[in-house]
């Protein structure tokens, strides 16, 4: 039952009936030897993946495979529908020996590839090197998800080419590399293409944001004559003096000359770079800047953001009974509250009558229990009052956030220092008196 369930797994993924375990024995040779002519087409030339030599096989045991892999898969234009599947080979590569055109000059390479997340969860876009007679074109060339195996779209790239023969290689940057690679085409540029990569972008600053979020901003770069500026990409590392790459680049396919940055840790510095691209490629990088999050929390602090997400340094709501939620996207003032939530967590919220079982703790030992509030529904005093006992005693009574804060959409913490229960407990239960009883957020520290 257990194979059957793995073998129905690796179909899902278009793997075939591999088993995890070790690969079988190689590394295997090349079906194609990238000597295959192209076969015409309109507006220039076609060339299948599948007639590529491959290089650079890497075994991944999780699918006791070889990769570079043929994989046969439906919508693909390639004969007999055979493509490669780069991935899992962190050096693999697919090289055309025989990639023939009429004069010099530049001409556009459009590659037809198909790739849902797979094996790799959240990663919406696997780059890859150009190589082109031995010179790297790039080594960032984007390939966006196509949200299936069977769904097949295209990446373009400006190359020049001389007269006649021509290599061109595709090589990986990293184990998660596109799959469902299918033919390359070939089409001269017309006169009207962008020919020269844009000037860096400059004066790229960065700035610390609430919770571990940092902020970008730059002065976006000029377009060369008969280009566009067609977006940046952000690369980020926590090495000074790093390159930017596929392997760093957090953002893509960014308009604005601005990117804030939320999947930062807390307490690290973090440094920055820039690039914008258009039909020729990336530009060189900006200037580098650094910034360095906010401090992490103590060990042993419980945060959570009731009725939200998680939002850094806090939880996702949890340990809760009973309630609903909302949600009002308003500005929140914090200037009344030290050491306040990200904004974000005060816009959302628990209503109605709950209670948080916040477990984990020493029994009997004693800490401070901070809770957050904003009202940001009711613009008058006595419009929600309610009541709040930690562990049996009262702490707040007829509690009004509008009366506490001073008016509405205005952040306020209560704190409370009381011990834990006998089994390790923080019981925190709220009680509606005039509407619902609300909370933003709570800590234990």
């Amino acid at each position: 039952m257990k194979n059957a369930a793995l073998f129905l797994f690796l179909s899902s993924l278009g793997v075939g009936a591999a088993m995890a375990g070790p690969c079988p024995p190689g590394p295997p040779s090349s079906r194609g030897d990238g000597t295959v002519a192209g076969v015409p087409v309109v507006g220039g030339t076609q060339y299948y993946f599948k007639d590529a030599l491959l290089g650079g096989f890497d075994c991944f045991e999780q699918l006791s495979s070889w990769f570079p892999s043929y994989i046969t898969t439906t919508n693909a234009i390639s004969p007999k529908s055979l493509v490669v599947d780069m991935a899992y080979a962190a050096e693999g590569t697919a090289t055309f020996f025989n990639v023939v055109v009429p004069a010099a000059g530049n001409y556009t390479l459009t590659f037809r590839y198909a790739f849902a997340s797979g094996l790799f969860p959240g990663v919406t876009n696997r780059p890859e090197g150009i190589k082109v007679n031995d010179v790297v074109i790039t080594d960032n060339l984007s390939f966006l998800i196509t949200g299936s195996f069977t769904a097949y779209q295209n990446s373009s790239i400006l190359v020049p080419l001389n007269a006649g023969k021509n290599t061109v290689q595709m090589f990986n940057i990293a184990g998660a590399s596109v799959s469902r690679v299918d033919a390359m085409t070939v089409t001269s540029a017309d006169s009207s293409s962008c020919l020269t990569v844009p000037g860096a972008p400059s004066a790229l600053n960065a700035l610390t944001g609430l919770g571990n979020q940092v902020s970008l901003n730059w002065t976006g770069s000029v377009a060369p004559a008969g280009c566009t500026v067609e977006s940046n990409s952000v690369f980020r590392s926590t090495t000074p003096g790093f390159a930017g790459s596929g392997t760093n680049q957090i953002a893509s396919g960014l308009t604005a000359a601005a990117y804030t940055d939320s999947t930062a840790l807390c307490g690290t510095t973090y440094y920055y770079l820039v690039e914008a691209v258009d039909s020729a490629g990336a530009s060189i990088a900006s200037n580098q800047a650094s910034a360095t999050t906010n401090a992490c929390a103590p060990n042993g602090t419980v945060l959570i953001n009731a009725g939200g997400p998680a939002v850094s340094p806090f939880s996702a709501d949890t340990d809760f009974a009973g309630g609903s939620t909302i949600n009002h996207a308003n500005t929140i003032d914090l200037s009344k509250v030290t050491n306040p939530a990200p904004l974000t967590v005060y816009q959302e919220a628990r209503v109605g009558n709950f209670t948080y079982t916040i477990p984990g703790f020493n029994a009997g030992s004693v800490h401070t229990v901070r809770l957050h509030f904003a009202e940001t529904y009711f613009s008058t005093t006595g419009s929600r009052t309610f009541n709040v006992s930690i562990n049996g005693t009262a702490v707040l009574t007829n509690f009004d956030i509008n009366a506490a804060a001073g008016g509405k959409n205005i952040a306020i913490v209560k704190e409370f220092t009381q011990p834990a229960s006998s089994t390790g407990n923080y019981v925190i239960t709220f009680t509606s008196v005039i509407n619902q009883s609300l909370v933003s957020a709570l800590e234990v520290q």
